[in-house]
């Protein structure tokens, strides 16, 4: 277990919209140099099907192809130098490629039924030979007019000559191979290695007299091929061998000290280089030696090495300089250039980002600041004295911070320089509006949380032996590592946020679970999300069948892992010990493929599953569950109806504990939807929809569900909604439960379906603080398109003919085609190529949503789904409304004025009459 922090200098965290491009884990990699600098190119083929050209001087993705071969059927080809497409040729009869040969314009294609020559300027089909079905036919040599492919059956191998003008097949010979065993065979530069416990064998089928040559040698581990024509390395307990298999007999060239990896390469005046790495003490040391003389020429060790198993290694002459490119477990790929006595980094690239399976964005944590006024009101004990003093102290801790602040912005050296550069005003304007070396403060600026909660960390787990923060830090956690496989048969590693940032108190804390895979157990590794750095490890003693995050917290503000096992055993991580009142009680669904469906209690004090219901769903056998679908817990519903025209209102059926189960029917091309309450197991909701096929995808969200599926009698994707509605009458005002009967028998349902011009490769939802903004299901496509719909062009409602109610609740007249309108791209032109999933998450404003795609590609951004109504738009005129405040508080004033003078001079003309009054009575004589 170790723990890596690599900081970059552009950091997803600072930017509003940032995309990250990968290629996967290399599979295999191929550095090629030339005599133009500018010509050299790293070659690299991975695990995603993609094949990408980098620039081997700053580890860019030059050109990038992103193909699927429909496992196998399809040969395709590609022009080296700009990438381009050249031409595409199916096999005949549904045949799937075995391995592929080349002559000088010809491409020979070894297929499990037969084998073809495909012409290398077009690909088409010159001729095809028919192939002995009861043999496995495991290669083909290629020579300048022969092939020869090479078949295996009950321990004899079949070798036939293939002629490349005609396109027959004659036998050559028949070895008997009782040392052939595919696991410990490979073909290396045409030649046929395989090795036991104490030889190995090597046998080269284009000669005339084919016989397998054995060599002795005891303890071989493992045989690997090398860049080298010819140049074989064999691994043993002890020692490592490079061995020449190309000779008449195969010929020892050069013997090692026990290496890890080791790479052959062929420089200039036929010089050949061998580099051996193994580490040694948790450090990778590298020793490169001239194979002809035999001397060791460079002897190092890798700097910034962490400690992590490599699994290739690449080495190229650059003149007196080596380079050496690395792949370790976790698929994070190195260059190394030599300097003196060791290898220095010239760039990375971590591909174990391309497979990515869970995200988890955390908020920052609260600056000093923030935390002080805080502590204010959290401190216990204290009269109001004391209370009174902590605010002095408080307030005299913020105004030491802003004049520090303001005085290193004041003495920096280039708010000097600028200073020279314009007038007083607008100087001052830069320092307010942090103008002024805004780039560098960008990078160097502590992680404290910005005003409207904009800027958060986004923590991910992959498949791939890492998990990853933005700060582009990495947790490496161990070779052994394994992702889990629910009961859906999904691989996943899965992370919780036990205990976010609000509790400042408290370091934050993450989990991530998985398997061992040498004991199948299960491991919880615990990290600060924010740092990367590691708290602790918990080892289980039984594979993990089920893990969840429960909804309640300890006394350190943290939330427990629940974990059950294959046994059924329940353990609650860290022990769980209720303070003050009972929470509320948890319930857990437990399903598998068959559409077994199970309720249970938690009975977290004696740390057992309380059986509550069961159900089936009775599945033939072409049908099973392929996706279970619940609600975010995190999700706010802003409003529990919708006003009718009438004045009436409809109320949404908002079940938090409603989940969809999704079950696919291939025999008969249908879909199944139920809507299941899973804590009482009350099947709400039951569809079928007839002539679908996968691609499937579903978000459910507050009282609808949606999801994608290609309608295979129009030919065309089309994405369907559920709406529920409890009717005129609302069951609960407080808030919904399941075990209270809704006041309608029966849950209303609506729903429609629309057409979707383009294919659909992972669907999500926008998610605001309140859930006042009106929603947007975010959709990605495959060409590389993220794209946002507005739910009320998904709404389940929309009429066919408009009414004057349904114009008054603003309806949108109902059109099959859901059009694509260019300016509802969320990423522009910036292409995320097979994203897999979208995570949302809220900012502090209502107006905006966090959005991240991860797939190959990873993207970040903010979307407004209802506009920036809560925001001023850049071209606001504050100069006017400043003065229009300024007139109407100074209009305020006078008018005030006026209004005193006024009131004081009616009382005094009021004063005065009644005066009058009194003089004129004491003037007039008595009467008699």
């Amino acid at each position: 277990m170790s723990c890596q922090q690599e900081v970059d200098d552009e950091k997803i965290l600072w930017f509003s919209e940032r995309r990250y491009q990968h290629i996967g884990c290399p599979v295999q990699i191929e550095y090629r140099r030339s005599e133009s600098f500018q010509s050299n190119l790293i070659y690299i083929s991975s695990e995603a099907d993609v094949i990408a050209a980098i620039k081997p001087t700053t580890g860019d993705i030059g050109r990038i192809i992103v193909s699927s071969a429909r496992d196998g059927e399809v040969v395709r080809a590609w022009e080296r130098e700009k990438g381009s497409f050249c031409w595409e040729t199916e096999l005949l009869n549904s045949d799937r490629v075995v391995t592929l040969g080349s002559s000088d314009d010809a491409v020979i294609v070894l297929g499990t039924l037969s084998v073809y020559l495909l012409t290398s300027s077009n690909g088409h089909i010159k001729w095809s030979s028919a192939l002995d079905r009861t043999k496995k036919w495991i290669d083909v040599v290629v020579t300048r007019h022969h092939g020869f492919v090479i078949g295996v059956s009950s321990g004899e191998l079949t070798i036939k000559k293939l002629d490349l003008i005609k396109g027959t097949l004659e036998d050559k010979s028949v070895i008997v191979a009782p040392w052939y065993n595919s696991n410990f065979c490979s073909f290396i530069h045409k030649v046929l290695v395989c090795f036991g416990t104490n030889s190995f064998y090597v046998l080269d089928p284009t000669l005339n007299q084919v016989a397998p040559k054995e060599v002795a040698l005891s303890g071989i581990t493992a045989i690997s091929p090398s860049k080298v024509e010819g140049f074989v390395v064999l691994n043993t307990i002890s020692k490592t061998y490079i061995y020449n298999i190309l000779s008449s007999a195969p010929e020892l060239l050069l013997t090692l000290e026990k290496a890890d990896n080791v790479a052959v390469v062929e420089a200039e005046n036929n010089r050949r280089y061998v580099a051996s790495f193994s580490n040694q003490n948790g450090k990778g040391k590298v020793t490169i030696t001239e194979a002809h003389e035999k001397n060791v020429v460079f002897s190092g060790v890798l700097k910034d090495y962490a400690g992590r198993a490599i699994k290739d290694l690449t080495l190229a002459v650059a003149g007196r300089e080596f380079e050496l490119i690395t792949v370790g477990d976790d698929c994070k790929v190195d260059l190394y250039v030599s300097a003196y006595n060791e290898l220095i980094s010239e760039w990375s690239r971590h591909e174990a980002l391309s497979t990515i399976t869970s995200v988890e964005m955390v908020e920052l944590p609260l600056s000093e600041a923030q935390a002080g006024i805080e502590s204010e009101f959290t401190s216990d004990g204290g009269n109001i004295f004391e209370s009174f003093a902590r605010r002095l102290l408080s307030q005299l801790s913020q105004f030491r911070r802003a004049f520090l602040s303001a005085s290193k912005e004041i003495l920096s050296s280039k708010s000097f320089l600028n200073f020279r550069s314009k007038s007083f005003a607008d100087w001052f304007s830069s320092l307010r509006l942090n103008e002024v070396g805004g780039s560098e403060r960008a990078s160097d600026a502590p992680l404290e949380r910005d005003y409207f909660n904009l800027r958060k960390i986004i923590v991910a787990a992959t498949r791939k032996s890492a998990g990853w923060t933005a700060q582009t830090v990495l947790l490496y956690l161990g070779k052994n590592m394994a992702p889990l496989r629910s009961t859906l048969g999904v691989l996943s590693v899965p992370l919780f946020i036990q205990r976010t940032t609000a509790h400042f108190q408290y370091s934050p804390q993450a989990a991530v679970a998985f398997a061992d895979k040498l004991t199948s157990n299960g491991v919880i590794i615990t990290f600060n999300p924010v740092t990367g750095s590691f708290i602790g490890k918990v080892t289980l003693s039984a594979p993990i069948k089920r893990i969840e995050l429960l909804p309640f917290v300890n006394a350190d503000n943290l939330h427990p892992l629940l974990v059950i096992d294959d046994s059924d055993k329940v353990t609650i991580i860290p022990r769980y010990a209720p303070l003050g009142p009972v929470p509320l009680p948890t319930h857990i669904l437990t399903y598998n493929n068959k559409g077994y469906l199970r309720g249970f209690k938690l009975d977290a004090a004696n740390l057992k599953l309380v059986p509550q219901w069961k159900s089936t769903l009775a599945l033939s056998q072409s049908q099973k569950v392929i996706a279970v679908v619940g609600k975010p817990p995190s999700q706010r519903v802003h409003s529990s109806g919708r006003v009718l025209g009438d004045r009436s209102v409809l109320y949404k059926y908002s079940n938090p504990n409603l989940v969809a189960v999704a079950v696919s029917d291939l025999g008969h091309s249908s879909l199944h939807i139920h809507l299941v309450d899973a804590v009482t197991g009350y099947v709400v909701f039951s569809a079928k929809q007839n002539k679908v096929s996968d691609p499937f995808f579903f978000v459910h969200c507050e009282n609808w569900l949606t999801y994608s599926y290609w309608n295979e009698k129009a030919r065309r994707t089309e994405i369907a909604v559920i709406e529920l509605y409890e009717g005129l009458t609302q069951t609960s005002e407080l808030a919904f439960s399941s075990l209270t009967p809704v006041v309608p028998p029966v849950v209303n349902a609506v729903s429609q379906a629309y057409i979707f011009p383009q294919g659909i490769s992972a669907m999500g939802v926008t998610d605001t603080e309140q859930g006042l903004s009106t929603r947007s299901i975010l959709i990605a496509m495959p060409f590389g398109g993220l794209y946002g719909i507005s739910k009320r062009m998904l709404d389940a409602r929309r009429p066919l003919e408009m009414t004057p109610e349904y114009a008054e609740e603003m309806l949108i007249p109902y059109r099959p085609e859901i059009p694509i309108v260019s300016e509802d791209f969320i990423n522009y032109n910036q292409t995320v190529l097979n994203v897999r999933a979208i995570k949302t998450a809220p900012s502090g404003l209502e107006s905006t949503s966090l959005i991240f795609a991860y797939g190959l590609d990873l993207f970040f951004s903010r979307m407004t789904p209802s506009g920036t109504f809560d925001i001023l738009k850049d071209d606001f005129d504050h100069k006017l409304i400043s003065l229009v405040l300024l007139g109407l508080v100074v209009g305020s004033f006078i008018c005030k004025k006026i209004g005193r003078s006024h009131t004081l001079k009616q009382s005094w003309q009021s004063k005065k009459c009644l005066l009058d009054r009194r003089d004129s009575s004491v003037l007039l004589p008595e009467s008699k």
